[in-house]
């Protein structure tokens, strides 16, 4: 480090470095700020540049992955190319259009669109600017519209309400668009405190396992015209829902004790399972065999979050 002037000051860069990311003298480079770390880039401040996709002989669902973890790792722009007109989907076993296929994929990514097709190709471009301040927004978001999930879940079984179940399916959608949106933002940008940016990632893919545990339910309901549940069953539910609000309290205001509360309520829920298992239906057994593995997931976030409790 060399003092130049009052305020300046200079750091030379590696040769190797310069020569493998051919910087050539006079060249303007990009510098982020990660905590106590600076990246240095060519290309930063735009992203991960292009992308160029050859989907041909993929199914729906393949597709669909592959443009959204594209999306999550940076890229700002995805052409999509293919030499079919339409792609199996297998869940319903019928053939799609390749067109319905991208325009499904970009509904699910914050900030894109798809801004130009031709005969077999599609350029998905993310038109507004991504910045690392929007990932504490974006996560406190994804926190709410799961406890407004689990709300509506709960009641909508209760009541074997269609409408509800709907409106809990379409709730899901929305959720995966911000953990789309806030994995993008942790893999440009990393979290402010760098330190931090892999327990954060952690917490959003978590938070992601969920939210699928609570959508799959909604079609087996939707479906199932004659599945029965009982009010132990909607007791548990409660329980489960109950944890996932404590979590999120204590997630932002850390509290050691409220996280050996919810260890206490996961094993006396385990034990209250076991000693009821044979008054439970079928249907109910089959809900809550996935369901309580919330618990789980919301321990695994709670040893995450203590070891940052204290940094």
């Amino acid at each position: 480090m060399v003092k130049q002037g009052r305020n300046t000051l200079t750091l030379s860069l590696p040769r190797k470095w310069c020569e493998r990311n051919k910087l050539s003298e006079g060249e303007e480079i990009d510098v982020l700020e990660k905590g106590d770390h600076l990246l240095l880039s060519k290309e930063l401040s735009r992203g991960r540049g292009d992308v160029r996709i050859d989907v041909t002989r993929l199914d729906r669902s393949t597709i669909i992955l592959l443009i959204l973890s594209l999306y999550r790792y940076g890229y700002d722009k995805i052409t999509v190319t293919s030499k079919q007109n339409t792609v199996k989907y297998y869940l319903h076993n019928r053939d799609v259009s390749i067109s319905s296929v991208v325009q499904d994929a970009v509904t699910r990514l914050i900030g894109a669109e798809i801004t130009s097709t031709s005969k077999g190709s599609y350029k998905i471009e993310v038109i507004t600017e991504d910045s690392r301040e929007k990932f504490d927004i974006v996560l406190r978001r994804i926190f709410l519209l799961i406890s407004e999930m689990f709300e509506g879940f709960l009641e909508g079984i209760k009541k074997k309400d269609q409408i509800l179940m709907e409106e809990v399916a379409l709730q899901h959608v929305n959720i995966k668009k911000f953990i789309n949106y806030a994995r993008r933002l942790l893999n440009k940008f990393g979290y402010k405190d760098a330190e931090k940016t892999t327990f954060y990632f952690a917490t959003v893919t978590f938070l992601g396992k969920i939210d699928e545990m609570i959508k799959n339910f909604t079609g087996f309901v939707l479906d199932e015209k004659h599945v029965h549940f009982s009010k132990k069953l909607f007791s548990l539910l409660e329980e489960i829902k109950n944890s996932v609000k404590m979590f999120y309290e204590s997630f932002y205001k850390y509290d050691v004790n409220q996280i050996g509360q919810m260890h206490k309520k996961r094993d006396l829920f385990k034990r209250r399972l076991y000693k009821d298992y044979n008054k439970f239906s079928k249907d109910d057994l089959f809900v809550i065999s996935t369901m309580m593995q919330i618990f789980d997931v919301l321990l695994d976030l709670s040893e995450f979050r203590m070891a940052i409790g204290y940094s």
